[in-house]
């Protein structure tokens, strides 16, 4: 709460926690004793260093700087603040403290941003967040000059301020707003000649929201594919939108393409350090696996990456989340992605290609192929391998199949399995002699599928006794484990969607199963 209380400036701001923004309110007091500035109340070092910032802010716009003992105290005093957006709330509150503002040109407004030397104002990362917590506690907004989110596009009040000098004559202005953007050139699976059976797993792989592993030679289109994989998404539903952009303002990242329903496609480096990854740091930030939310994460030259940093990955991949643990707390971040991954068969490349031969050694073979992990290979859905195309395909680009025509197909899979989905909730709810049943439908374009219980999925395969017995030989021959087991369900109930089939039946299952004994074999 924003007020005056003699030589005590009160002013509303907020502190970044994971991807939400905490109520923080910061109190200036101005006395007497050895002329300086002292910051309390857990203070990350930006906090600290903004006593310099807001001075010299102050005095670049011509505002009275007090030779007095200044306190700024920041509660509640057991929360860590961390950020440079506390900057403009101790300068309001400094100048309301010694009477060169008045409390009306705040008003109830919670106050976040960054003060440059001149005294001009930058927005802080996670606006997003920060406008979310304006509109939940139903005050205003200021900060610096920025791009409208959400809430200020549906009219909520946030108001910019570019300088603070400004705060003299009341001059703000509104945040700007979100326009369509140019895409640029949008890639098209047509644009790849052949590779059939890599598209149909990618297909498959957009439909249920399966992992997909790709494995073949340089030059096989691996990467290409999987970059086009957004073409044949659907578009992001609304609340996903918010949420994946709010992660994205949190890292400081641009979210407006997210605002418009386009998902987030992430590409790192095999370089990638645990915290770029995973997510960490000080103050703690969002990785790779966080800004996929809702999205695609793209692992290139999947053995590439550091073992210990690919075995992180098995957490979000089951949960949907991230937890942290830090000394401050644990944090946790969303991190329900899609991992599209691709790898050579061995260092070289060219294990198992039938028209250039491979010059490792089997232990380099097996060296390489072992880096990727057991347990996370079980956690992929799909593996699928994919073979350098001829050279007269090569040349056909672009009589491939299109993007359109695969996204045809995700979107009527998605359709039927929430139609699918709807009926057997109406149907366990009325054995439960329920009264009402609401109808269940995931939100459109929402990547979740194949959650819950593992009985839930077998019930939603109708497996006949034939088929059941199939799948047993199957998971036998090729000594599938209980993980593996059901992910063939899950993938054979996607593939039975594709075809609007209620029932898996046993090619449902052979193509599924398929998917799962590819691999580094050759």
């Amino acid at each position: 709460m924003r007020e005056d209380r003699g030589n005590i400036g009160f002013v509303r701001t907020a502190t970044i926690h994971g991807v939400d923004a905490l109520p923080v309110t910061v109190e200036v007091s101005v006395g007497f004793g050895i002329p300086g500035i002292a910051i309390v109340g857990m203070p990350d070092m930006a906090i600290q260093e903004a006593k310099m910032r807001v001075r010299q802010a102050l005095k670049s716009t011509g505002f009275e700087i007090s030779n007095r003992y200044v306190v700024v105290n920041l509660a509640p005093s057991s929360l860590k603040k961390v950020g440079s957006g506390f900057d403009l709330p101790i300068a309001v509150a400094y100048l309301l403290a010694t009477g060169q503002i008045s409390a009306e040109t705040i008003g109830d407004r919670l106050c976040v941003g960054e003060l440059s030397l001149d005294g001009s104002v930058k927005p802080a990362s996670g606006q997003l967040a920060f406008e979310k917590l304006a509109h939940d506690q139903g005050c205003g907004l200021m900060t610096g000059p920025t791009v409208a989110g959400v809430y200020a596009q549906e009219g909520h009040d946030h108001v910019c301020l570019a300088q603070l000098s400004d705060l003299r004559d009341e001059v703000f202005t509104s945040p700007e707003r979100v326009c369509a953007t140019d895409k640029g050139t949008i890639n098209d699976y047509s644009d790849i000649a052949g590779n059939d059976l890599a598209k149909r797993a990618l297909q498959i792989a957009a439909a249920g929201s399966h992992g997909l592993l790709m494995i073949g030679p340089p030059g096989s289109g691996k990467s290409m594919m999987a970059a086009r994989l957004p073409s044949i998404l659907p578009p992001l539903s609304k609340d996903d939108r918010i949420e994946s952009a709010m992660i994205h303002s949190v890292a400081g990242l641009p979210f407006e393409r997210l605002l418009q329903g386009e998902r987030p496609f992430r590409s790192p480096h095999h370089g990638a350090s645990r915290a770029g990854l995973i997510g960490g740091g000080t103050p703690t930030a969002p990785g790779e696996v966080s800004l996929a939310h809702n999205g695609v994460l793209f692992l290139d030259e999947l053995p590439e990456f550091g073992s210990s940093v690919l075995q992180l990955l098995r957490q979000p991949m089951e949960q949907g989340t991230v937890s942290l643990a830090r000394a401050g707390g644990t944090v946790t971040f969303p991190a329900r992605f899609m991992l599209i991954a691709a790898a050579n068969p061995c260092s070289c490349g060219y294990f198992g290609d039938p028209k250039k031969a491979c010059t490792c050694t089997p232990t380099q073979i097996g060296r390489y192929q072992g880096r990727v992990g057991g347990p996370l290979m079980d956690r992929i859905n799909l593996i699928v391998d994919v073979r350098r195309s001829e050279a007269a395909k090569v040349l056909s680009t672009g009589t491939g199949t299109s993007s359109a025509q695969l996204k045809e197909g995700v979107t009527q899979a998605r359709a039927y399995a929430s139609w699918r989905q709807t009926k057997e909730d109406r149907l366990r709810a009325t054995r439960r002699g329920a009264v009402r049943v609401s109808a269940h439908k995931e939100p459109e374009g929402t990547l979740a599928a194949n959650k819950g219980s593992g009985a839930a999925l077998l019930a939603s395969c109708k497996l006949d006794a034939k088929e059941q017995s199939y799948l047993e030989v199957m998971a036998d021959r090729f000594q599938l484990s209980g993980r593996g087991i059901m992910s063939a369900l899950a993938v054979s109930r996607t593939i039975a969607d594709m075809e609007e089939s209620e029932k898996v039946t046993r090619e449902h299952l052979f193509e599924s199963v398929t998917y799962r004994t590819n691999g580094f074999e050759g």
